[in-house]
């Protein structure tokens, strides 16, 4: 079984298309396909289902594309390990994400795997946290970084990060001197919210019902889908908000508040999708993110 074999047989999976793969590897299409049925006949299976223009693995395509990753990626450690050029990682790298992973989280991970692989390109598209798991599941997005765990059981998802929210109000509102208030004294003010496919909006909806309280309780004056719009109302008086504290601890004009007993955390998760080939730039990627988890985690013990 040859490299160049493999090679092409994974550059077809990861992209769904023989048209794609003949770009990336700057072949022909026909060379493509000849080298795909050279391995289907070396191997006695079928490998791919041929769906119009594009192509899908099939259970045998599925198998052996986790031994080809394998070898393949041996094969650039063995280069690395013995002073040969690496190749360098390109390609695209489509994120989903819900608003707080991407005011604080991502600039961080993107930072440091550009530092790496600067040759990849990412777009991100930025909404909340059903919004960003739709895309996923789509097929819109390679990976997605949501607030709260996702339902759909083909989606994979690892916890990489815990937010807390807090309160937030103006600085010239008469709880911004107190420094601490109560949940039975916040009916009495007015609060800005997320749109309901937020997951901060549910993390605070759940941690309301541990305390026996219903959102339904609150007077709600407003509901927005973007933070920096929701920390401009809160500054201008409109109301108060819960934000994460991450996202907000330097914001000119704003105070946080105590709520005495109340702490809504939630994790931040990386998803992705267990149906589907990922391309390189994705698998590189969701590998950095588990080491930058432990690498983190291994920090805070020490």
């Amino acid at each position: 079984m040859e490299l160049r074999l493999l090679k092409t047989f994974s550059a077809a999976a990861e992209r769904e298309s023989f048209t794609r793969a003949a770009e990336v590897l700057e072949v022909t299409q026909a060379a493509v396909s000849q080298q795909v049925s050279a391995l289907e006949k070396e191997l006695g299976a079928d490998l791919f289902e041929r769906r119009g223009r594009g192509v899908r693995l099939t259970e045998q395509g599925r198998r052996l594309y986790g031994y080809a990753r394998q070898i393949l990626d041996l094969v650039a450690e063995a280069s690395r390990q013995v002073g040969e050029a690496e190749q360098d990682l390109s390609g695209n790298l489509r994120i989903a994400t819900s608003t707080v992973p991407s005011e604080w989280l991502l600039p961080e991970l993107l930072a440091e795997f550009r530092a790496s692989w600067p040759h990849v390109r990412e777009s991100l598209a930025v909404t909340d946290s059903s919004l960003a798991t739709a895309a996923v599941e789509s097929g819109e997005a390679d990976v997605g970084f949501v607030g709260e765990l996702p339902r759909a059981s083909t989606l994979q998802a690892r916890a990489v990060a815990e937010d807390e929210l807090v309160l937030v109000v103006a600085a010239s509102h008469p709880l911004a001197g107190k420094g601490s208030t109560t949940l039975k004294q916040l009916r009495h003010e007015a609060f800005i919210v997320r749109e309901p496919g937020s997951g901060s909006r549910r993390c605070v909806e759940r941690a309301l019902e541990e305390h026996g309280v219903s959102s339904a309780d609150f007077t709600i004056a407003m509901e927005v889908n973007s933070n920096d719009a929701i920390r401009a109302a809160v500054g201008g008086g409109v109301g108060v908000a819960f934000l994460s504290q991450r996202a907000s601890r330097h914001e000119f004009g704003l105070s946080s508040v105590k709520v005495r007993g109340f702490h809504p955390r939630r994790q931040l998760y990386v998803i992705s999708d267990s149906r589907r080939v990922l391309p390189s730039p994705a698998q590189q990627f969701l590998t950095f993110v588990e080491q930058w988890r432990r690498d983190r985690r291994a920090r805070k013990k020490t």
